[in-house]
C-alpha cells in the first residue's frame, strides 16, 4: 500500500508498480518466444513446451509474495499507526496508476483471448481440422466389428473438459490486475482521510491494504495451483485412470493392463504409456489391438502414446509348483517390482531393469494410489 511509505515514496509509487508489471510482462514474453521455439538441446526431447507454464508458475508465486508481503505490511501499520500527508498528490497518482493499469489489462485481455483453448475442443472429439458433425460421420462409418470394440467403453459417455485460459498470459493478467487494485486501496484509502476527521481515518490504510493482499493471495493461488499440478505431471482434468483401464481391458484378447501413466505436457498435450499384457504372439494381432487402445485413448483427448507389448504367461499349477517360483515373478524368474499387474490373468512385468535389482530406482515402485 502506498501509505505505508515516506511522502516521497508515495509519489514515485507509479513507477514501482510500472517495474512490478514489467517483471511479469518479460517473464510472459520470454516464456512465449521460448515455447514457440522449433530448435532445442538434443537432452530436451520435448523441447520447450512447457516454458508458459514455468512463466505461469513463476508469476504466480511473485504474486503470492507480493500479497504476502502487503499483507503483512498492512499488519504493521495496524500496530503502529502514522498520519498521513499530501493526500491530494496521493489521490491523484493513484488514479494515473489505476488508468494505466486499466489500458494494460484491456490490452492483455485481448491478447488472451486470441489465445484461449477452449475452441479447439469439443465434447466428444479433439480434432482441429474438422467438424465434430464430421467426427461422428467417420464413427458411423467404420466397420461394425471395430465399433463393437468400443460398446461397453466408458469413453462413449465421455466429455473432454477444455484446458480453459492460456496460463502464461493468465500470470501476467494477475500481475496488471493485482497493481489496479493496489490502485484503488490508495484512492480509497486517500478519499476517506481527505474527506473525514476521525481519529481513526488513518486506519483506512492498512484496513484497506489488508483486504487487497487477500484478494491477489486469492487469486494467485489458483494460478500456482494449476501451473504447478501440470507441472507434476498429473492427468488431464476429468479423466481417470481406472476408467481408461477399464477400456483397455475389455478390448478382446487383452489380459490385463499395468503400468499405466497418464500426464499433462502442457495445457493441450497429454501422454500416456502403459504396458499392454495379450494372450496372442502374433504382432500384427496386437497392432489392431493397438489401434483399438490409440481410438480409446482419442476420446480421453489423449494422443501420444506408448505401448509395451507383454505375453501372457500363465500362473504354474498348485499341483506341481517350481521351487524357484515365488509371487511377483516373470520370465526367466525375474521380479516384477513395482511392475505387479493389476486386473485380470495375475501376469507380472516381464520386461525388468537389472533383474529387478533396480526396483528402487522405478518411477513408481513406492507410491500408493489414494
Amino acid at each position: 500500500m502506498a501509505f505505508r511509505l515516506t511522502d516521497r515514496q508515495k509519489v514515485s509509487l507509479p513507477s514501482k508498480q510500472a517495474l512490478n508489471d514489467l517483471v511479469g510482462f518479460v517473464v510472459t514474453l520470454v516464456s512465449i518466444v521460448i515455447t514457440d521455439k522449433t530448435e532445442y538441446r538434443q537432452d530436451f526431447s520435448f523441447g520447450w513446451q512447457r516454458a508458459r507454464l514455468l512463466g505461469a508458475f513463476f508469476n504466480g508465486a511473485f504474486l503470492l509474495a507480493l500479497g504476502v508481503s502487503i499483507l503483512l505490511q498492512s499488519v504493521e501499520r495496524f500496530i503502529s499507526l502514522k498520519e498521513v500527508s499530501e493526500v491530494k498528490l496521493i489521490l491523484i497518482m493513484g488514479c494515473v496508476g489505476l488508468g494505466l493499469n486499466i489500458i494494460t489489462a484491456a490490452f492483455l485481455h485481448d491478447d488472451e483471448s486470441e489465445t484461449n483453448f477452449g475452441t479447439e475442443f469439443s465434447t466428444i472429439c479433439v480434432h482441429n481440422d474438422h467438424a465434430q458433425s464430421e467426427c461422428r460421420a467417420r464413427d458411423h462409418a467404420k466397420d461394425h466389428a471395430v465399433v463393437n470394440y468400443h460398446a461397453n467403453h466408458r469413453h462413449v459417455s465421455h466429455s473432454i473438459k477444455v484446458p480453459g485460459r492460456d496460463l502464461g498470459m493468465m500470470g501476467a493478467l494477475l500481475h496488471v490486475i493485482g497493481d489496479a487494485l493496489n490502485n484503488v486501496g490508495v484512492i480509497l484509502a486517500a478519499v476517506v482521510i481527505w474527506f473525514t476527521s476521525s481519529p481513526g481515518r488513518f486506519y483506512a490504510d492498512p484496513a484497506v491494504g489488508m483486504g487487497i493482499s487477500l484478494m491477489i493471495l486469492f487469486s494467485a493461488i489458483p494460478l500456482v495451483k494449476h501451473s504447478g499440478e501440470i507441472l507434476l505431471q498429473s492427468a488431464p482434468q476429468g479423466v481417470n485412470l481406472s476408467d481408461i483401464k477399464h477400456d483397455i481391458e475389455k478390448i478382446p484378447g487383452i489380459t490385463s493392463v499395468h503400468e499405466l501413466h497418464v500426464w499433462r505436457l502442457d495445457q493441450r498435450k497429454a501422454i500416456a504409456s502403459a504396458h499392454i499384457v495379450v494372450a496372442e504372439p502374433d504382432v500384427a494381432d496386437f497392432m489392431a489391438k493397438a489401434k483399438t487402445i490409440r481410438e480409446c485413448l482419442h476420446a480421453y483427448g489423449i494422443h501420444s502414446t506408448t505401448l509395451q507389448p507383454e505375453l501372457y504367461v500363465p500362473p504354474p499349477r498348485p499341483s506341481a509348483p517350481e521351487p524357484s517360483a515365488t509371487p511377483g515373478m516373470g520370465m526367466a524368474g525375474e521380479r516384477g517390482g513395482n511392475c505387479a499387474a493389476s486386473g485380470g490373468g495375475g501376469a507380472a512385468c516381464q520386461i525388468v531393469c537389472g533383474q529387478g535389482r533396480c526396483d528402487h530406482l522405478t518411477c513408481c515402485n513406492t507410491l500408493v494410489q489414494l
